[in-house]
């Protein structure tokens, strides 16, 4: 399907102005200007979006040619005034938002560079076989979610034809199919970014919790050392004698102290590369840092060799400053050596992306959520129960408007304490993540924040782990890679998988499910409910299959609801063809058994396949007008399942439970004879069940 090259509604910048602002005014702000003019080479759109997108500013110097670049022009102009649609009405047209302008211009200047490799120098002269090329080579390096990403852009340029005056696509690409079926990818219910394994993400919690909680007293305590030795040293000016005698002075108490020089680091090691290295330290000064804690300004010469003739003697540590460090828990070691200005620095570093990775698991929240955080951000509020909520305030781009919608999230209280730690460490006069390098630079809010999180993987592993035993496990024979999406998929996934056995005792997982799903997903504008909700249908899926193979595979039931499951079972594995022990068509075997999760409630000692006219707690409920279920009664409803083995290890841990508690209550002296029958009775209870499963004549 081809189209002329000429079209009859053409509209171009230049029919409109000689040199059009590009933005709409609309987008525009008093504070940011109108921004660039649609003439100029580079396009810094920074200014108008959010400070987190930084790869807004956009050179038009990477396209061949001047016809490219300023068809490029073109289309980005055309694409932020009119919406267009790519599939002939398909879906609703939408103008493009502001923050994927950078994309889709590095995506025609790739479209560009792919066909001039096939010898197509314009737009107008591509016909589908050489679409269909780019498409090929595209897919031995690229996603095909990244593919249909691209192609999505292509079928944008050949919608905006009518306004493109020097080249344009004359043929409608792929014969308008979806970008999605063209690219090959496939639209799956569960969201397929990747969960980070337990094993992995543990230990990388720990660390970074560590660091909130603990080492970042002693990053605070070093940065106000050192700024304290600054104050101490602003304004001296010492003669070489004094220089000599300050120095001495420093290195005597070092001798009192039984410590060492402090060592040069050992990234300046080209500045002494005689320097013999022992044990990571070298064996040379940190003479800056020795004239510093000596309250002078100079080291060479005289000064320095002293330094050198204490070494001798003494030897040098790594690090140097007094600043004490503390252990690592349960090691009985200090988590690392004392610290210098360039080791306070990187440490400092590591301390945001802990401060992150806290924020963003502990919250739910997407990355730019993140890193738009207000410094003014945190506050509490209390409940109708007196308790305290910890709180979020901030916006929610996805899917919003340019400037994004206000929302707020319940957290932990750690992730307070990790705000409170960016207020001390950053500086930034409105962001929580920015900060100066230096004391002269301008703000800039951190960034490539997946290589900050390898590199603390990276940093952790040295600190606490060996190369044998890694701290963080590695996945397979490769480290782990990290990406931001990964932390609220699998927040998601633990929240929704809790009642399925979530890890026990895990600091990140302490709340009870309904305080975690109100807490980290009940904000309706973050999106995070209906995540956690797809997550949950999953897993409720994944429970039933769990219970479906152990019956199949010969695991006794029991209880009131067990005939009806079973019989269901059943009539699945006819249908299926299964056999005994074996499943012979998975796919499939889940679709059938997924309307058995609309009613299912899994519970510890039994599992519910509600159905309310049975149901002994709804009966109850018109009783006493509330739905409160006893666990007892839970035990005997109608709709209550157990099988040998999910329920059976429980119930028998419960029975010991029991026992034990009716044997401490004998030795503590009388029981009010209420409470014995009770007790007696939740133990007689006990030994049924136990014995309706251990029993051979249980169903099979």
């Amino acid at each position: 399907m081809t189209r002329p090259l000429a079209v009859e509604a053409t509209s171009t910048p230049a029919d409109v102005d000689a040199d059009p602002w590009v933005l709409p005014e609309a987008l525009t702000t008093p504070e940011a200007g109108r921004g660039p003019r649609f003439s100029e080479d580079i396009w810094d759109l920074r200014p108008f979006a959010p400070r987190s997108n930084g790869s807004l500013r956009i050179d038009f110097a990477c396209f061949p040619d001047d016809v490219a670049a300023f068809t490029a022009k073109e289309f980005l102009y055309s694409r932020l005034r009119h919406a267009v649609p790519t599939s002939y009405g398909k879906r609703p047209a939408r103008l493009m938002k502001l923050t994927n302008a950078y994309k889709d211009v590095n995506i025609l200047s790739l479209l560009y560079a792919e066909l001039r490799a096939q010898g197509v120098t314009r737009l107008a002269h591509a016909r589908q076989r050489h679409l269909d090329a780019v498409v090929r080579a595209w897919r031995t390096r690229c996603t095909a979610n990244t593919i249909a990403v691209r192609i999505g852009v292509i079928q944008h340029v050949e919608a905006h034809g009518r306004y493109l005056s020097r080249d344009r696509l004359t043929i409608v690409p792929w014969r308008g199919r979806p970008a999605t079926q063209v690219a090959g990818r496939l639209v799956d219910e569960e969201n397929t970014t990747p969960r980070i394994p337990e094993p992995i993400l543990a230990p990388l919690l720990r660390a970074a919790l560590f660091y909130v909680q603990t080492a970042s007293t002693d990053l605070l305590a070093a940065q106000c050392e050192l700024a304290e030795l600054e104050a101490a040293r602003a304004g001296i000016r010492c003669n070489r004698g004094e220089v000599v005698e300050k120095v001495g002075a420093f290195l005597e108490r070092r001798r009192a102290a039984g410590r060492g020089v402090p060592a040069l680091p050992l990234y300046c090691l080209p500045q002494r590369p005689n320097a013999a290295v022992i044990d990571g330290v070298v064996q040379a000064p940190n003479a800056s840092l020795v004239a510093l804690m000596s309250g002078t300004n100079s080291y060479q010469h005289a000064p320095m060799r002293l330094m050198e003739q204490y070494g001798a003697e003494l030897g040098y540590e790594d690090g140097g400053l007094d600043t004490a460090i503390s252990e690592w828990p349960g090691t009985g070691r200090l988590w690392r050596p004392r610290l210098n200005h360039r080791s306070l620095h990187d440490e400092v570093h590591h301390l945001r992306t802990a401060c992150w990775i806290v924020i963003a698991y502990l919250s739910g929240m997407r990355h730019m959520e993140v890193m738009e955080l207000r410094r003014d951000c945190a506050f509490t509020a209390p409940t109708l129960d007196g308790r305290t909520r910890h709180k979020l305030r901030g916006r929610v781009f996805k899917g919003r408007q340019l400037s994004g919608d206000e929302a707020e999230w319940v957290v932990l209280d750690v992730v307070h304490d990790a705000v409170n730690l960016l207020l001390h460490i950053n500086d930034d006069p409105t962001h929580l993540f920015g900060y100066r390098l230096w004391p002269t630079s301008p703000p800039r809010l951190a960034r490539k924040i997946t290589n900050r999180i390898m590199a603390f993987h990276n940093h952790v592993n040295d600190l606490f782990g060996t190369p044998q035993n890694p701290f963080i496990p590695a996945d397979g024979d490769a480290p782990w890679t990290f990406t931001t999406r990964q932390f609220r998929r699998t927040l998601a996934w633990h929240i929704a998988h809790q009642p399925y056995g979530v890890v026990a005792g895990a600091r990140q997982y302490h709340h009870a499910k309904l305080s975690m799903f109100e807490g980290y997903a009940g904000t309706s504008a973050s999106g995070f409910a209906s995540e956690v909700a797809a997550e949950e249908a999953v897993a409720a899926l994944d429970y039933v299959e769990d219970l479906y193979r152990d019956w199949n595979g010969g695991a006794r039931t029991s209880g009131a609801a067990a005939q009806r499951i079973d019989a269901e079972f059943e009539r699945i594995r006819r249908e299926l063809g299964d056999l005994p022990g074996t499943v012979a068509d998975e796919p499939r075997l889940r679709t059938m058994l997924v309307h058995l999760t609309k009613t299912l409630h899994p519970g510890v000692l039994n599992d519910c396949f509600f159905n309310a006219a049975t149901a002994m707690c709804v009966k109850r409920a018109t009783i006493i007008g509330r739905p409160v279920p006893q666990h007892n009664m839970c035990l005997r409803c109608s709709n209550a399942r157990r099988s040998t083995t999910v329920h059976l290890p429980r119930l028998t841990l419960a029975r010991g439970q029991a026992a034990e508690l009716v044997a401490a209550a004998a030795d503590a002296g009388p029981v009010p004879q209420f409470q014995q029958q009770a007790l007696d009775s939740h133990l007689t209870e006990l030994d049924h069940l136990i014995a309706e499963l251990d029993s051979p004549e249980a169903r099979p």
